[in-house]
């Protein structure tokens, strides 16, 4: 009876641990390593209170006894040979681990590491898209935030949900998006909401900062919020005892469906070089999950590697392509990534950007790298420039009066050129401004409170893609009339037309995508395009076939 008592004792501390500790049943984890063990040196230990004399575990008993001070006398039987094999067993497994880790190490293994990747160099001039300023991420995380979070008062039952912190980047379409799905605010709350489940998620446009509520058609019962079998990584766990993963991560596909994320890995070296081998994607709503190899991933996932795991293969690449020693001496080629990343989209994927320094620079860079966080494909673009640290200082050193935060810097390229785009927030945490920052001469700072004002100064593209960034989806207005008068100058060298029209003064900047016919434009002719802001036209049309007066 005594075994029996304490065998299913063991059971259920071994069933509390697996259920909160959640580790994977795989001789790749360190951590199923850690729960074997210590699960064996419990049963061993069971076992051997089990051999004890009833009722004389805390008093004298026939086998043996030792005094203690007090007058308490423990009893004691012979040590089981299982508990020398035990320790012989455990001290063979912790030192063949840790002695495993060592030789595997980057100090034996450098360019074993160095060669994880592999990274294709380009020319910045030539091959570095041009930025797409429909698709440029303006908001961070904590900016989309605080957008996404003055929703939830329009939801229902908002005494019983909150919204998730996570807000994770994505992309729908070409769009960068932050998303995140509502949460249960407490145990209780899950408890009396749990069968109608979660039906909103949120969605943040980095681009137009215009955030949206989203309401599902079919409710999500699976997610970070939700408790016993339906939390998100206990259930992923019992679909795949043996996978190694990470947290799951709440993303949607381009048709608004809900879905978590969870990459799955595998040792590279030893037991402590992880590296992804593949996702596991879990429906939210039905919690059906399948798992991919790499090449298999669906498109509409942006993110399967990690911020973290990209900056360690690209510094091990950098760092130790002439072996560990050069990296304690003579230090030759060795390189490292900057101290901030930023995430750019290019082509309906997510791409993570940071600068390539020496490790003697203080404030320069060699290039910037591009890293697709779906393949992690890494290309270098060889540019000597300011390091994002060097451009935040210098951003926020032009507006020292006012004691503005710089976000961490968007590298753009305007018209063949690099740039840093910088947030400037307040103390409250609000955009209050922008600064452009020369990438190669930080000192060139330009700041402006209004984005398309900025940028127009940079580029000739004044009409497409200006128009869409800070759109609130307000109707455009558009102007048409006859030259009264008209005149020109040349504006950080890019001529703008002035067109007098009815009391009015309209302006058209020149461009690469501006009509032909513009230079020609004349006293009497006829006109008609989109107001912009300033009263910049955009869209223009030189003597079209139909011409009316303002409208909306």
């Amino acid at each position: 009876m005594q075994k029996k008592i304490l065998g299913l004792f063991w059971l259920l501390f071994m069933a509390i641990w697996y259920w909160f500790y959640l580790p994977p049943l795989s001789i790749f984890s360190q951590a199923f390593w850690v729960f074997f063990i210590l699960g064996a040196w419990l049963a061993i230990a069971l076992a051997y209170l089990s051999k004890l004399p009833k009722g004389d575990w805390l008093k004298g008993g026939k086998i043996g006894q030792k005094s203690f001070k007090g007058g308490i006398r423990l009893a004691t039987t012979p040590m089981p040979k299982a508990f020398k094999w035990l320790l012989i067993g455990s001290i063979g497994i912790f030192v063949g681990i840790f002695f495993l880790n060592i030789t595997q190490s980057r100090v034996f293994r450098a360019k074993s590491y160095a060669n994880v990747i592999s990274v294709k160099n380009a020319s910045f001039e030539k091959d570095f898209p041009e930025t797409d300023l429909s698709t440029l991420a303006l908001l961070d995380r904590k900016s989309a935030k605080k957008i996404g979070d003055t929703y939830l008062g329009t939801i229902d039952k908002v005494s019983q949900f909150g919204i998730s912190d996570a807000y994770r980047q994505i992309t729908i379409g070409n769009q960068p998006f932050r998303v995140s799905p509502l949460e249960y605010k407490s145990f209780w709350k899950w408890l009396s909401n749990r069968k109608e489940g979660i039906d909103y998620y949120v969605k943040v446009n980095q681009t137009t900062g215009k955030a949206q509520l989203v309401r599902l058609d079919e409710s999500m019962h699976y997610s970070d919020s939700e408790f016993l079998f339906r939390d998100t990584k206990r259930h992923l766990r019992l679909q795949f005892p043996t996978k190694i993963f990470s947290d799951p991560s709440f993303e949607v596909n381009d048709e608004g469906h809900p879905y978590y994320v969870a990459t799955t890995f595998k040792p590279r070296f030893g037991l402590t070089s992880q590296d992804p081998t593949g996702a596991v994607l879990m429906d939210a709503v039905t919690g059906k999950s399948r798992f991919y190899e790499l090449k298999d991933i669906p498109k509409w996932v942006d993110r399967v590697y990690s911020a973290e795991n990209v900056m360690m293969r690209v510094d091990d690449h950098y760092t130790y392509q002439d072996g560990y020693l050069n990296t304690l001496f003579s230090q030759t080629g060795v390189k490292k990534t900057t101290d901030l990343y930023n995430y750019i989209a290019i082509d309906g994927d997510i791409y993570l950007y940071t600068g390539i320094t020496s490790v003697t620079a203080d404030s320069s860079n060699l290039g910037f790298i591009l890293v697709n966080m779906r393949t992690r494909q890494v290309t270098n673009y060889k540019l000597a420039s300011a390091t994002e640290s060097a451009a935040q200082a210098s951003s926020e050193g032009e507006v020292q009066e006012k004691k503005y935060q710089a976000t961490a810097p968007t590298l753009v390229k305007l018209d063949g050129k690099a740039f840093y785009l910088v947030s400037l927030k307040d103390d409250a945490g609000l955009v209050k401004s922008y600064a452009l920052v020369d990438a190669e001469d930080y000192q060139q700072v330009t700041v402006n409170n209004d984005m398309v004002s900025l940028l127009s100064q940079f580029t000739e593209v004044d009409t497409d893609q200006l128009a869409s960034i800070g759109n609130t989806g307000k109707k455009v207005k558009i102007i048409s009339g006859q030259v009264d008068n008209l005149a020109s100058q040349i504006i950080s060298g890019t001529t703008v037309y002035y067109v007098s029209s009815d009391g009015n003064i309209y302006k058209i900047k020149a461009s690469s995508k501006t009509l032909d016919k513009l230079p020609f434009l004349a006293v009497g002719d006829t006109f008609k395009g989109e107001l912009g802001k300033d009263n910049y036209l955009n869209r223009v049309e030189i003597n079209p076939k139909e011409s009316a007066m303002v409208q909306e």
